[in-house]
This record gives C-alpha cells, structure tokens and sequence, in this order.
C-alpha cells in the first residue's frame, strides 16, 4: 500500500526552516523519505506573503524546482499529490484493539455555530502595533480560535512573534486542539511558491478583515482519530506548523503529565491534501517552546521528534512518527529522549510488516520512522513513556 497524499511533504520555501517530507509513495513498512533544509535564521514578517496572487500566478500546478527541497512522490514528479494505488510493498499487519481502552480521545463533535461575522476583537487586550490589524478574537471563544503570543508583534495572528497582520495581506490564526482552520486563499494552488502562505483571513488595502469561505467556520474539528498519550511525570507539547502560512511551529497541543490532547489529524479535503506536521518537545516542556528555535537547545524546529498525520483520498487516515534529523546533526542524542509507539485504542490499524511502529532508544522499528494507517472506526495513540 502506498501512503497516501495525505502526507505530501511540507516544505518552507520562503523560511529557511528545517522541512521534512514524508515519501507518499513509500510502502507502509518503508523507511519514509526525509528531506531537510537546515535552518539559518527565523522567518521575518518581511517574507510573509502581502498579496494574494492573481489567478494567473496560480492557474495550475506545477513541479518544484530541482533545487527545492521538496519531496514530490516518485512516481510523478509533476503532480503534487495522488490518490493511493496499489504497489509491491508488503500487506501491513492489521492489528485490532479487542477492547477499547480508556478513551485518550474527544468524541469528534460538530464546529462551531457561528460561520459569518468576525469578531471585532472581543475586549481582547492584545498588541497591536501601529499599522497593523487587530486580532479579532479574546481567549475562550465560542469559534475555537486559540490567540498565539499575543503579547509580541504579531498580536494573537498564527503568525511569527516578529510578524505583524497587516493591510494588504493573508493572517493565519490557529484552533484548539483537534480542530483547523477551514478558512484559505480558494486560488492557492500550489505547495510552494504563489499562495502558499495565504492562510486564515484576508485583509484589505483598509485593513478590513474578509472571511474567503462564509460557509465554512473559522475552526472545524479533526479527524479525531489519534491523540497523544503521555505517561511520563511532566508534560510534553507537540507543535503544530502553520500551513498554509510561514510553516513556523507556533501551535501547541499540550498533554500534561499522565494526561492525554487530541492532535489536528487533518480530513482530506483540508487544503490541497496536505496533512499535519507537528515538533515534539522533550519532557517538561509547555505551549512556551512551540517557537522557532536554534542549535543552542532542543525545542520547536529542533525538538526530538516529529510525528506525522492526514487523511488520504482513500479515507484512511496515516499517522507517522520519526526522528527529528535537526534533533541530532547538532549533537543531541536521540537516547535521551523519551520513547514512543503508535498504539491502536480501538478497530482495525495497519502496521508495518512486523506489527508495530515505535522509536525506542534512538532506534525505530522502521528505518527512518514509520507509518500506521487508520481505516473509518479506528483510533491510536502516540504513547509517550
């Protein structure tokens, strides 16, 4: 089985951040493709996108350049994402819970109600500095929208704590634990390049913010079907990257100690098919270290792990975990870090050839990292121990 274009690579190709792209041809029990870009510096507001492309910049897709980072799948380099077809690779190994356990999970409920107006900044006390366009939500919103920083520059927007929403421009915001943001450039069509970073809502030459799609909420739920368990005595965050926007990983989800959060496994039809890309810190860490971090310490760009996940056009859900390659080409050692196992909670997951998918004291069980799909009615868990 092939992986599916759930999990086309996300790369950053305004930033010089570090990318990871998971091979979507890969078989099941296959070592994933890794491609990284080392990171030099943080993405500044100054490489935001301003403006939305016009529709002759992104009339259709086309390949990446042979310099680009980007993993396209090998069977078709011109095409940025395919339905699963059928390949070689072993079968994987069904594995089924004959017992749900102690649920880690939310049942998946329905997004918020309210799908036209947006706030006009709901008393919210946030930086907005001058010229910039003020952060339309306060904390606990009925839409689920989650204020990220809101104290720096960037005011609340899912954005980089140097950047700023302004006139002119595409500000992303991020959603609780679980749920995406539904709203993006409807003409942004390619990975990299034109539109890549139009995400969230658009505000014009007035700084008046438009939402792209009024049918849709700012914030809709998950999949809902993989949650991270932690059984270690502190807790751990996962950091989601921004996409599309500038693919900082700024959005935490928090599993404290002996607790468990959902993660945002994204539904197929989230922007262009690409899925959900998430830094995992190392033990004792909080939404705090969801930055964009350096050589100097292990956090966000530089966390130990990366766990991986989507939907594919197939309807199964891929849900994958690795080593972080940034983690140790600096000298960290993957044997200090925590250990982890993707472990089915409930229905039929398929494993790789071998029957499990785990990174156990520096080594996974894959080559690489490896992947678990979860057909409709199962569930899993990323346990931490």
């Amino acid at each position: 089985m092939k992986l599916s274009a759930a999990l086309t690579a996300l790369t950053c190709s305004v930033c010089s951040a570090a990318s990871i792209g998971l091979n979507v041809n890969a078989g099941m029990g296959d070592p994933l493709a890794i491609v990284v870009k080392l990171p030099s510096s943080n993405p500044h507001s100054s490489d935001y996108a301003a403006n939305p492309a016009s529709s002759a910049e992104v009339a259709a897709p086309s390949p990446p350049p042979s310099s680009s980072a980007y993993a396209a799948p090998s069977s078709s380099s011109s095409e940025p994402h395919e339905d699963p077809a059928p390949s070689s690779a072993p079968a994987p190994h069904s594995s089924s819970a004959a017992t749900p356990s102690s649920s880690s999970y939310s049942q998946a409920p329905a997004p918020s109600s309210d799908t036209g107006d947006i706030p006009d900044g709901q008393g919210n006390d946030f930086t907005v500095p001058a010229g910039a366009v003020r952060f339309p939500w306060n904390y606990n919103n009925a839409d689920k929208v989650v204020p990220i920083t809101p104290q720096s520059k960037n005011g609340g927007w899912a954005m980089s704590p140097d950047q700023q929403c302004m006139p002119n421009s595409w500000c992303p915001y991020a959603c609780e634990s679980g749920y995406y943001s539904a709203q993006w450039d409807p003409t942004a069509l390619l990975y990299n390049g034109a539109g890549s970073m139009n995400g969230g809502l658009y505000a014009d030459g007035n700084g008046k913010l438009t939402k792209p799609d009024p049918s849709k909420p700012f914030c809709s739920p998950g999949m809902f079907n993989a949650a991270i368990k932690n059984t270690l005595g502190q807790s751990v965050s996962a950091c989601q990257t921004v996409y599309p926007g500038n693919e900082a990983m700024i959005i935490p989800s928090v599993a404290s100690a002996g607790g468990s959060v959902d993660l945002n496994v994204v539904p197929h039809t989230y922007w262009l098919g690409t899925s959900s890309q998430f830094y995992v810190n190392l033990a004792g860490s909080t939404g705090d270290q969801c930055i964009w971090g350096n050589a100097d310490k292990p956090v966000g760009n530089w966390a130990p792990f990366i766990f991986g996940g989507g939907q594919g056009a197939d309807g199964i859900t891929y849900i994958s975990v690795q080593y972080n390659p940034l983690y140790t080409s600096v000298g960290f050692k993957t044997t200090d870090a925590y250990n982890v196992k993707i472990q089915c909670e409930s229905g039929q997951c398929n494993f790789p050839t071998g029957g499990e998918c785990k990174c156990e004291q520096g080594v996974c069980s894959v080559d690489n990292g490896c992947t678990v799909g979860l057909p409709d009615g199962a569930k899993a868990s990323f346990v931490i121990y």
